[in-house]
């Protein structure tokens, strides 16, 4: 087939649906004959809110959005990447040999009960360490979520003989180890009270009654509101908050927001306006957290998370972007989307900034360090021509352009992926909402839901066992002091860098949800300062912080009122305030206006991103992933290739 005849299909985005889009349209010889594909990008780099950068003046450090880890139940993310590394040579290509040696599995959670919760007067934390589920998230299946009901209720099943104190206070079995697999195990309660046992007894009776409320009311409300119209039909609560609807099905109120609770709250940003203080600002569609709790706790293979094992975008844009690229797929950075023009329901015109001029004839996006071929924190200036100004491309209010591009369909696209979530897609589609009322009302219940993320790295001179933490290792912990309530020890990521050796012992995580500046801009306004004062207010604020908790993670570097910054080798303080950065929530009576993928509102458009119906209805790569790749599928089934 000739270029000519082929489909020309402009992705406009570069996060994780318009690469999943782009990879999917290239995966067989018959799709390469059927499509050509172009994707379009703002800045230096691929990745949306998944990006990472390497710092070359700072030892090149990993700097990402927040902390990013695979789930145990990311079934279209870890296959996708899979056959993605299993097409490239190794360190030869600058990657990973392969997804098992890219990924980590994380067994172990650390929770926190506040002062007064399971007794004492300060946070009190715990680790749960989760079975081992047969099987490996790459060899997943989409069936696996209908085994979480049945494997919950065995975990949560109680034998009259080991409840209450006497079996808490047993002593262990030493041959029982939670990464057995399940059935090694005498039995799943068995293993739940074993997990309790090492807390003391007023910490462990706290957590074992909120977690039997919890899964109480998790199996009744299933079995009342969801299976009578199939297991999977989580819509039918999703006009309910999920902890109303714990309450509805008796869990009670100290249980509905224990720590538990709270910690899934906090993974999804779940905070109105993003006030992460308020609790009564706190909301969640029901039925998407129903389905993320079943998966978190019982759907997923191997283990509950992955650690990525260099930063998000070396892990997981490096692979699927070379595979692009040799798939024939052509990727267009510094490329900002102006206007998207409708007439009626079709894409006709699609306006782009061009944001820097090459030096050269082609643009090199990678910098290798240790063997990986990585994104950096900032462009190759010496790719680009000379008077390129030094500016964030990627700022949503700092406007560059040294030419436009206008795009027509029929002479440069057939059809358009639009990979560009709503609250940033607004100001581009003013006259497809002016017309169609199913995208206005998901901008303005889909797009209005976007909240602000705070994300804070410091690298230590300590270890974080020095630093005082020695309950696991390289914990991943939530629900502690809010609003950065959630941490990681991510110092396994320090080797993949080039610190001078002891230089930088450990890597800290923090993240969590922040508030708007208030009277921001629009993005039409050039106003680079907005982002550079967001940035100063949250370091200011990190500060604060740590001030006031950093003794509860390190009280080895950290007293009450007061931590030790001198421990601090290096710190990256980001707070994602543009609207392709914000995270897109999913409160209650949102879902039924998210659209789908292959939304037919739009003759010659189609939709990517995790603010579209997918198996998840929320923010994450793998609804992000999925997204992609059902856009594109719809496609391939169109044209009737394989």
């Amino acid at each position: 087939m000739t270029l000519a005849s082929k489909t020309k299909v402009l992705i406009l985005g570069g996060g994780c649906g318009g690469v999943a889009a782009a990879y999917t349209l290239g995966a067989t010889p018959e799709r390469r004959e059927t499509f050509d594909v172009t994707l379009c990008s703002q800045g230096w780099r691929i990745g949306g809110k998944g990006a990472s950068g390497r710092n070359a003046a700072d030892h090149q450090r990993i700097e990402e959005h927040g902390l990013h880890l695979f789930l145990g139940f990311y079934r279209t993310a870890f296959t996708m990447l899979r056959d993605a590394y299993a097409q490239l040579n190794g360190v030869q290509d600058g990657v990973f040999p392969s997804v098992e040696e890219a990924f980590t599995p994380q067994h172990h959670v650390t929770l926190w009960a506040a002062p007064g919760d399971g007794g004492g007067a300060g946070w009190k934390d715990y680790t749960l360490m989760a079975p081992r589920w047969p099987g490996l998230p790459w060899d997943a299946d989409e069936d696996d979520l209908r085994q979480a009901p049945d494997r919950l209720a065995e975990l949560m099943r109680i034998e009259a003989a080991h409840v209450g104190a006497d079996r808490l206070r047993t002593p262990l079995d030493p041959d029982r180890h939670a990464h057995a697999k399940p059935e090694e195990r005498e039995s799943l309660f068995a293993w739940f009270l074993d997990e309790l046992h090492d807390m003391d007894w007023s910490l462990g009776w706290h957590v074992f009654r909120d977690l039997l409320e919890i899964g109480g009311a998790v199996l009744r409300g299933y079995f009342a509101d969801v299976l009578p119209h199939g297991w999977n039909a989580w819509h039918r609560i999703d006009h309910l908050d999920f902890r109303a609807w714990l309450m509805m099905h008796g869990a009670n109120a100290s249980a509905a927001w224990s720590e538990t609770i709270r910690v899934i709250y906090d993974l999804a940003f779940a905070y109105r306006g993003g006030d992460g203080d308020d609790l009564s600002d706190a909301d969640i569609a029901a039925g998407a957290c129903l389905k993320l709790i079943l998966d978190l706790v019982a759907g997923y293979r191997g283990a509950p998370m992955w650690r990525m094992n260099a930063g998000m975008g070396d892990t997981v844009f490096t692979p699927l972007v070379k595979c692009i690229a040799r798939q024939g797929g052509k990727i267009r950075l510094f490329q900002r989307v102006r206007e998207i023009e409708f007439d009626g329901d079709r894409v006709v015109r699609v306006r782009m900034s061009v944001q820097a001029a090459l030096a050269g004839q082609g643009y090199d996006p990678f910098v290798r360090v240790n063997g990986l071929d990585c994104w950096p924190s900032s462009p190759l200036w010496d790719q680009l021509s000379a008077d390129t100004p030094r500016v964030n491309f990627e700022d949503a209010w700092t406007h560059v352009s040294i030419a436009e591009h206008v795009l027509e369909v029929g002479r440069d696209f057939d059809h358009v992926i639009l990979a560009i979530p709503p609250a940033a897609a607004a100001p581009l589609t003013d006259g497809l909402a002016r017309t169609n009322p199913d995208w206005a009302r998901m901008l303005d219940t889909v797009g209005s839901a976007s909240v602000a993320t705070h994300s804070v790295q410091l690298w230590l001179d300590r270890t974080t066992v020095q630093a005082g933490w020695a309950e696991s290792v390289e914990p991943v912990s939530g629900a502690c002091a809010p609003p950065l309530g959630t941490w990681a020890d991510m110092t396994h990521l320090i080797a993949h860098e080039t610190w001078p050796s002891g230089q930088a012992k450990s890597c800290q995580y923090l993240v969590s949800v922040t508030e708007l500046p208030p009277d921001l801009p629009p993005i039409t306004v050039e106003a680079p300062h907005v982002q550079i004062e967001a940035n100063t207010a949250g370091q200011t604020f990190t500060n604060v912080w740590l001030d006031a908790n950093a003794h509860i993670l390190w009280p080895g570097i950290a007293t009450p009122g007061a931590f030790d910054r001198q421990r601090i080798v290096s710190t990256y303080d980001h707070v994602n305030i543009s609207p392709s950065e914000r995270y897109v929530r999913t409160p209650p009576g949102s879902v039924v206006d998210r659209l789908p993928p292959d939304w037919d509102g739009v003759r010659n458009m189609s939709l990517a991103g995790d603010w579209t119906i997918t198996s998840i209805n929320g923010g994450s790569a793998e609804a992000a992933l999925e997204s992609g790749k059902t856009a594109a599928d719809a496609l391939v089934r169109a044209a009737g290739v394989a």
